[in-house]
């Protein structure tokens, strides 16, 4: 992508426009104020449609020929990894920051580089609106020029939820790493536009070999609250897997005139059931097979000799 954004008019400022997509309608409006006050807003709407390092690579080149950053705050502003970049990229490049509301946000969130600085409400636009933004702009100080070397640009952004898959498909996770795992995926759980998205990774992690039993104990009823179950646990049952799970023992006939077997019930879902060893309290339930993996008072430890 070679385009460029054009100089600003004398007097007028170029300044990049930094917002979640949600807001896109709030922006426009207030892109055509900074354009009636003659300054140059420049505005990516193409995050959507355009994959790879080209679009991210004009992104961090408008951060840098900038006179200041406008950041638009909203509630949405938090959840989009892209903004957040380039707010840090901005501020490693001594960019002066301008935060314009175009929703209500409590300042107790804001990050901290924006959270000490006066925004400009631009909640209900109209003449005064645009004026307190035409004082703010022309109050933003000279960009300084830029550090050399320059700092190493931030790597392209993939969405939130993408980053959150990759961690639930990762080869190994630890206690602590699921734990956060579920506690992120559950606050996402209120989005409507990512609800889906968030119940196939938590049911993805609950499929995980190395799911804790601590773990399963926070997702088991979370997923059946989604479902709308009922959250108390399996029955104990006769030591097996609740739905006549399978005992140990081999999984074939030894006679071979026997023949195949053909059993009756219904395999029973990955997770932690009472140890028909009786050597544990719990062991995971895998695949249809007892696996190594046993749980005493919520510790999990491998069982070798199982």
């Amino acid at each position: 992508m070679t385009a460029t954004t054009p100089e600003a008019a004398p007097g007028g400022r170029r300044l990049f426009v930094s917002y979640a997509r949600p807001d896109s309608e709030a922006v426009q409006r207030l892109v055509e104020v900074l354009r009636a006050l003659h300054h140059v807003p420049w505005v990516d709407r193409e995050l959507e449609s355009e994959g790879g390092k080209p679009w991210w690579d004009r992104i961090l080149a408008e951060i840098e020929a900038c006179d200041g950053i406008i950041v638009v705050l909203s509630p949405q502003l938090f959840d989009s990894v892209p903004a957040e970049r380039e707010r840090e990229y901005a501020d490693e490049l001594g960019k002066p920051p301008l935060p314009v509301m175009v929703e209500p946000v409590t300042p107790d969130i804001l990050p901290r580089e924006l959270s000490a600085r006066q925004f400009v409400d631009f909640t209900r636009g109209g003449p005064l609106a645009g004026a307190m933004l035409a004082s703010a702009v022309a109050g933003l100080p000279p960009a300084p020029p830029l550090p050399d070397p320059i700092p190493k640009r931030p790597d392209v952004p993939s969405s939130y939820l993408g980053d959150l898959r990759d961690r639930v498909r990762a080869p190994a996770l630890s206690l602590e790493e699921q734990i956060h795992l579920i506690t992120e995926l559950r606050l996402r759980l209120d989005l409507e536009r990512e609800r889906q998205a968030v119940v196939t990774l938590l049911r993805e992690l609950q499929q995980r070999r190395d799911l804790c039993h601590a773990t399963w104990q926070l997702l088991d009823p979370l997923l059946k609250d989604v479902r709308g179950e009922s959250s108390e646990p399996a029955p104990p049952g006769d030591e097996r897997p609740a739905e006549a799970g399978p005992a140990p023992g081999p999984a074939t006939p030894t006679h071979p005139d026997q023949g195949l077997v053909t059993p009756t019930h219904r395999t029973p879902p990955p997770g932690w059931y009472p140890d028909p060893s009786g050597r544990h309290q719990l062991r995971w339930f895998w695949n249809g097979c007892w696996t190594r993996q046993a749980s005493d008072h919520g510790k999990v430890v491998d069982d070798p000799n199982f």
